[in-house]
This record gives structure tokens, C-alpha cells and sequence, in this order.
């Protein structure tokens, strides 16, 4: 037996045995290290808020990579900001996943203005509301069509049916008033954000004034602010031409707005 083990024939079949043992040895965790890396997980960052170029970044530390795949026309967000991701933050995925972005557009869209000359003011501002286009200011000039758009403005400069604006921009329109002015009642705007009054007041063909903010420490609790006082107030027995404008009163401290009807107020707008 012992002259077997230290037989030439023994010694080849053992390094071949010792060979085979380790390749395999070497084979499997060779497997394994790739197996486990291919199925290494780590958690997606939430990337909501951060501009594309830091998510980039964050994304790349993480392993993973990003693809933008689409782009909406948001004017409360900055241009390039993260609003919405596929995987959500917080899920997890394999390295090397692409997250699917979707940003903030870094410039409003254009579009065309529509034909409103001739048109009553309430059509007209419905009209522009479809486009995405606000009023700033109506100006009223005498004119035989009374009530009806004559004209419009932007900068000074006059605009006709197909100009090309971008969504959002404001422009003035020229309102005809008839031989001696139409006194229009004051409308009652107490509770109502500045926008929501800009809105209500043009609809009457009138303007916002002066628009001071009371007990607003920030920027937070102006933009929270609501109408508790204009300048003349609503009344049945007060009137005024069109074209004139409403100082507005604005506060974040709800408990100084007078008690009204909201719904009913809010109503006229739709």
C-alpha cells in the first residue's frame, strides 16, 4: 500500500485530483463575487426639489443613473427641478438601474394670442384664462361698443390676434366705456387671495390699487395672505367707473377677515 502512495501513478492522479478541487474552488467563487454583484441592491435617493445637475451627481454616488424623460410647464417651480421619479426614493433596485426623471421646463411654452377684439370683457378674459394668459390692468377709453376689448397692450407696445406670448405673461387690454362711462358696483373681495381678486376685479373691468400687506413677517405669510380690507368697500349705495381701482388689504391673520359668504364669492370666478 505504501509503495502504491508513493507511486508515480499516485502522485499524477493526486495533483490532477488537487487541480480539479481547486479550479472549481476558484470557479464558484469567482460565480458568487459576479452573482452578488449583479444583484447588489441599494436604496433610490429622494431626488424631489434638488435641479437635475444635483441629482445627477447624487444619483451617480448611489450607483445608479438618471434619464429624464419628460418635462412639464410648472411656474411655481424653478427650471430644471426634480417634480416626479420613477422608482420612487426609498424603494430598492439593483446597481447601475436608470431612474426615470421627470423636470420643471426651463422656459413657459409659447403661445398664440387668440382674436378677442370686438368681444365682450367677460368672453374675452375667459378666452385668455384657455391660453394661460392674465390680465394686469384694463384701460378704458371711450368707444361706441361699450364693455367690448378694443385693444390690446403689453409693454407699452400694441398686440394683435397670433402674437406670440409666453404662457403667463400679463397684458393690459383696451376696454370701451360707451360716451360717459358705465359706475359698475363694487364687488365684495374680502377672504380672497391677490390673485383670486385681480381675477374677480377684472371680470368687472376694474383694477387692483395699492396692495399692502399687514402682519406678514415673511414671505410664507404673504403668500398665504388673504383680502381683510379694500379701499372703497363693497357697498350697495357706493359705485364707481370702469377702470378704476380697488386698494386691497392683505393679511395672514384670518381672524381680522370680516365674516362672509366664501362659496358665494369664490363662485363668480368659475
Amino acid at each position: 500500500m505504501f509503495k502504491y502512495i508513493f507511486s508515480k501513478k499516485f502522485a499524477v492522479q493526486f495533483i490532477l485530483a488537487l487541480a480539479l478541487v481547486t479550479t472549481a474552488i476558484a470557479g464558484g467563487y469567482i460565480y458568487l463575487v459576479s452573482y452578488t454583484e449583479q444583484d447588489e441592491v441599494v436604496e433610490v435617493p429622494e431626488l424631489s426639489g434638488y435641479d437635475v445637475f444635483e441629482a445627477d451627481a447624487i444619483l451617480n454616488e448611489a450607483h445608479l443613473s438618471a434619464d429624464i424623460v419628460d418635462s412639464l410647464y410648472l411656474p411655481e417651480k424653478k427650471g430644471g427641478e426634480i417634480v416626479d421619479q420613477e422608482p420612487i426614493g426609498g424603494s430598492f433596485v439593483k446597481t447601475g438601474r436608470k431612474i426615470y426623471l421627470t423636470i420643471s421646463r426651463y422656459g413657459a411654452p409659447m403661445v398664440k394670442l387668440p382674436n378677442i377684439i370686438d368681444q365682450t370683457l367677460p368672453l374675452a378674459m375667459a378666452k385668455l384664462k384657455s391660453y394661460d394668459i392674465n390680465v394686469d390692468q384694463i384701460i378704458n377709453k371711450p368707444s361706441d361698443c361699450t364693455d367690448c376689448v378694443i385693444g390690446v397692450e403689453m409693454n407699452g407696445k400694441k398686440l394683435v390676434a397670433g402674437s406670440k406670448l409666453s404662457k403667463g405673461s400679463k397684458i393690459n387690454l383696451i376696454v370701451g366705456e360707451g360716451a360717459t362711462g358705465e359706475k359698475i358696483s363694487i364687488p365684495m373681495l374680502y377672504g380672497l387671495s391677490l390673485d383670486e381678486a385681480q381675477k374677480l376685479l377684472n371680470l368687472d373691468g376694474l383694477n387692483i390699487g395699492a396692495t399692502p400687506y399687514i402682519d406678514c413677517e415673511n414671505s410664507e405669510d404673504s403668500l398665504n395672505a388673504k383680502v381683510f380690507r379694500q379701499n372703497p368697500a363693497p357697498s350697495e349705495n357706493t359705485m364707481t367707473t370702469r377702470g378704476s381701482s380697488i386698494d386691497l388689504y392683505l393679511t395672514s391673520d384670518y381672524s381680522q377677515i370680516p365674516e362672509v359668504n366664501l362659496d358665494s364669492i369664490k363662485s363668480l370666478l368659475k
